[in-house]
């Protein structure tokens, strides 16, 4: 019956799919439509703007509402709080706007796809469609040929081979560089995605009485995967002013220092690398105070469903996070600690603008994804015991706040913010005399808990064997969500026995599968030796011949401006419309992706011309500082009939900055680079420090030069000056590791202050997360 009823719908699903082709062929004929997809118009997803005010920080302004905004686009306030911004001017950490200089707007904007034509068949294609790339095309003078004719090339061509004399070459994600990281990934994840697939494609052969081949032909539609590191960079994560004060006493750190990598994956899919799959994670060494030294806190991971085959899509992904804790493992950590936290209805934690049937798993089956993920990591001794922060820490009367690890977005940092305050406020009711009434046991067991604001000695009362209260409260409000607070401990060389303890059945599994129950140590199999055993270094090199390094991502520093935080890869894709609710959009986007990465020195956001539509990204552009989102090319610019709307103003001229490639670096192009970064800092803060007339450095007035320019430039760095661009971001580079709180480098401190804006902005957003999680937990409580 059942082999009936599939014989009957692959039948029907081919009827279908005939006629919807024939559908699609009748519609690409049509004038207005693309030559690709069949469509017409195509809007993108509507922009989003966040307030900026007070009242709702981070919160999505409402669609169809008036908001304003600064020039840059950067900042916006909702009407409430716009009303409520005192004095003339708002700080913004580096700069200062003027409140009038802020643009009315109505949140309304609805923005097209652009179109692009083939000069070879004349069709008219959506950009997005025909994987056209504005940033590599900056003169619009390269001939363009559609997927169609490029196809139709390939075919006419005795050899096979088209000639690509005025056709730029794709960017593909074998070519940003390699790191120890994502080579350890690469490796383990093909082995295992190999194997994998082979056993399918024998169940699939067997059931369906089908040959190998083509059962593993069927299975394997998608093309191999990528995997590299994006980011490694050091950062530090400031504790919050009431902890930090509250547990003073037992010199609790002021900051903690971590490794901010970023991990994406890509894969191959119809002759085009998709980004599928992205992982933030914190690794806290050995250099690290207590209680965060040696920890690894996995942040953030997203995925797209566009993996083929699809069913694989979680082996892949738990695979890729197996392969991380066994690095993490390796490298001497001794703990992982996940927060199972879905994303709030209608925000992105990486990706911008998911596809519709993509479902946002519950908090429950997110959380056994992870605990399925940590029983296979049990099962190869990657693991050992594994719990959650209630049993670990909370639910220990010996134990006080002092010793949970304190994680940048992590749902304690917040939550232990609110509680002391919570308590510093009953203390200071009861210190002056507003207590009084209340005179019951259960008044008196809690004097002395809310301390640090009451005037007593703020550790008396846990210190004197008492419970620290903080600890009390952490109990009474994770105890029902206890198992989202995930803590496992990694099987590292001095992993203490108490903490390899595992299940039975997990010890079983060891028992009759000895293979799996076996520390990994042989990442160095498999290379070629000479007669004495030592390994031969194996030459590699990419498609273009140049020698391949992997990079230490433990030892050097990998920048990248728009994925060293979430946030900047949302801003990066929103500001460009770089979405992944369609396939179409997601190969273009990781198209766009790519093209960013070989070319970080590019600007992230382009203005477009008001005429033409076409992306303004080489020579000048012609700005109106009047109207809002108003710039000519400079073509429209000469042309009187060209549309300029209702504008009649007086244009500046602006140049555009078109970046540089710095993709591809020999080792010692790349430590040169690094050198000349750094000795042109120390030249920044000597000549900041300077103030002789005739100092013997002959680069000294060179740099006061740079520097004053810097403060006079009207162009500035977002306006594609070149000079404020490479001042600013050696600035920045200083700013992130300088503590002096008088320091006299222009703009540290207003570049410093900016840096913790944004802190406290990511900082807001985490803290949304943890209040809807509560309030989730509580609605529970009170339904039950």
């Amino acid at each position: 019956m059942a082999k009936e009823l599939k014989k009957k719908f692959e039948i029907d699903f081919k009827k279908l799919m005939k006629q919807l082709d024939r559908d699609h062929a009748e519609n690409s004929k049509k004038v207005q439509a693309c030559g690709l997809c069949g469509c017409e118009k195509l809007n993108f997803e509507p922009p989003v703007f966040f307030c900026n005010g007070p009242n709702c920080p981070t919160k999505r302004i409402r669609r169809n509402t008036n908001f304003y905004i600064t020039a840059d686009k950067q900042h916006a306030w909702c009407n409430q709080c716009f009303g409520e911004l005192k004095g003339e001017t708002i700080e913004l950490g580096t700069t200062k706007v003027k409140k009038s200089e802020l643009t009315k707007r109505k949140n309304d904007e609805v923005h097209e796809e652009s179109w692009v034509q083939c000069d070879d068949c004349e069709r008219w294609i959506h950009q997005i469609c025909g994987l056209y790339n504005t940033r590599q095309d900056k003169e619009n003078t390269s001939a363009y040929s559609c997927p169609l004719c490029l196809l139709d090339k390939r075919k006419k061509e005795d050899d096979g081979v088209i000639q690509r004399s005025n056709i730029p070459e794709a960017p593909s994600a074998n070519d940003i560089p390699r790191t120890k990281l994502s080579d350890w990934l690469e490796r383990d994840v093909h082995t295992k995605v190999d194997v994998r697939m082979r056993e399918l494609a024998e169940e699939k052969a067997e059931s369906e009485n089908i040959s190998y081949e083509t059962a593993y032909k069927a299975l394997s539609a998608g093309g191999p995967l990528t995997i590299r590191q994006v980011t490694s960079t050091d950062r530090k994560h400031e504790v919050r002013d009431l902890m930090k004060a509250r547990y003073a006493h037992k010199n609790y750190p002021e900051e903690f220092p971590y490794r901010c990598k970023c991990i994406v994956v890509f894969q191959n899919i119809d002759g085009v690398d998709v980004v599928l799959f992205s992982l933030y994670v914190y690794e806290h060494g050995e250099d690290n105070p207590l209680p965060n030294k040696r920890t690894v806190y996995v942040s953030y991971l997203d995925s797209v469903h566009f993996l083929k085959p699809r069913k694989m899509r979680t082996f892949i992904y738990h695979e890729i996070l197996i392969s991380y804790l066994d690095y993490a493992r390796d490298k001497g950590f001794q703990q992982a600690f996940i927060w199972a936290c879905p994303p709030l209805k209608g925000d992105d934690y990486i990706f911008y603008a998911k596809p519709e049937d993509q479902k946002t798993p519950k908090e429950r089956m997110l959380r056994q994804w992870y605990l399925d993920l940590l029983e296979d990591c049990q099962k190869r001794n990657i693991v050992g015991k594994v719990s959650n922060m209630y049993d670990q820490y909370f639910n220990d009367k010996s134990l006080d706040a002092a010793v949970v690890p304190y994680f940048e977005g992590d749902y304690f940092p917040g939550e232990a913010e609110n509680i002391i305050k919570e308590l510093n406020e009953e203390g200071s009711k009861k210190g002056s005399g507003g207590g009084k009434k209340k005179s019951s046991s259960k008044s008196k067991n809690k004097s002395g808990d809310a301390l640090n604001g009451t005037g007593g000695p703020p550790e008396k009362s846990y210190k004197e064997g008492g419970r620290d209260p903080v600890m009390q409260k952490f109990c009474s409000a994770i105890e029902g969500m206890k198992e989202s607070f995930i803590v496992a401990f990694l099987n590292c060389k001095d992993a203490k026995p108490e903490n390899r303890v595992v299940p039975k059945k997990i010890t079983d599994y060891r028992e009759q599968n000895p293979n799996q129950d076996v520390v990994k140590n042989d990442k160095g199999k498999g290379k070629k030796r000479d007669a004495n055993g030592n390994e031969i270094e194996e030459k590699q090199v990419d498609r273009f011949g140049r020698p391949i390094r992997v990079l230490d991502d433990d030892a050097e520093e990998i920048d990248c401006e728009f994925f060293n935080t979430r946030q900047c890869f949302l801003d990066l894709c929103r500001g460009n419309h770089y979405q992944f609710d369609e396939l179409r959009r997601a190969k273009h986007t990781s198209m766009m992706v790519l093209w960013h990465l070989q070319n970080r020195e590019a600007p992230k956001f382009v203005q477009p011309c008001f005429a033409c539509a076409r992306e303004i990204s080489s020579g000048v552009r012609h700005h109106c500082s009047v109207c809002p989102d108003f710039d000519l090319c400079h073509d429209c610019y000469r042309d009187p009939k060209a549309n300029r709307g209702q504008c009649n103003h007086t244009l500046e001229t602006i140049k555009v900055d078109a970046g540089e490639r710095n993709s591809g670096l020999t080792e010692e192009q790349r430590k040169e680079r690094q050198r000349n970064i750094q000795l042109h800092i120390a030249l920044i803060e000597h000549a900041s420090r300077c103030q002789s007339s005739k100092c013997t450095s002959s680069n000294c007035a060179k740099m006061k030069s740079y520097l004053k320019h810097g403060q006079v430039c009207k162009i500035k760095a977002s306006g594609g000056c070149k000079v404020c661009k490479r001042i600013w971001t050696l600035l920045r580079i200083h700013a992130q590791q300088c503590k002096s709180s008088s320091c006299p480098i222009p703009q540290c401190i207003a570049i410093r202050k900016r840096i913790r804006q944004l802190q406290v902005k990511q900082r807001a957003m985490d803290d949304r997360r943890r209040q809807e999680m509560n309030r989730h937990y509580r609605m529970g409580m009170m339904s039950s």
